[in-house]
């Protein structure tokens, strides 16, 4: 296509299997492997007279934890988002006509909403904390 963007339909759904992998295993696991790591609290300076200084460390530190948690899951929730909208544009540009400005807008549309929709659940998460 000469002018605009060209779609190769084939690596757009092999971004989406990419996506839903890195959600499903990379995400996904790495939070369940922290929540379990982190369930017991946060331990460090237990067995010592707690100084100011350590117990702001200690809730730093659980904030810390409490972010990386609340990141993890809204980035396998953003990654199942663009893995959708992947699979979505390569269902609909396999049989579309790739040179049309309508296909073009539909791609705009779901690209740009899926940016939205990742960047709200990623803010989100960042405001839970």
């Amino acid at each position: 296509m000469p002018d605009g963007v060209e779609i190769d339909t084939g690596q757009v759904d092999d971004f989406a299997k990419g996506m839903r992998s890195e959600a499903a295993t990379g995400f996904s696991q790495a939070a369940a492997r922290g929540s379990d790591l982190h369930a017991h609290g946060v331990v460090f300076g237990a067995s010592i007279t707690t100084s100011d200084a350590v117990s702001q460390a200690k809730t730093r530190y659980a904030a810390a934890l409490e972010n990386t948690d609340a990141n993890l899951r809204a980035y396998r929730q953003a990654a199942e988002i663009f893995a959708d909208v992947a699979e979505s544009v390569a269902r609909d540009f396999a049989s579309a006509d790739r040179s049309s400005a309508q296909a073009h807008a539909r791609v705009d549309k779901l690209l740009g909403d899926a940016i939205a929709k990742a960047t709200a659940i990623i803010d989100g998460s960042r405001r839970a904390i």
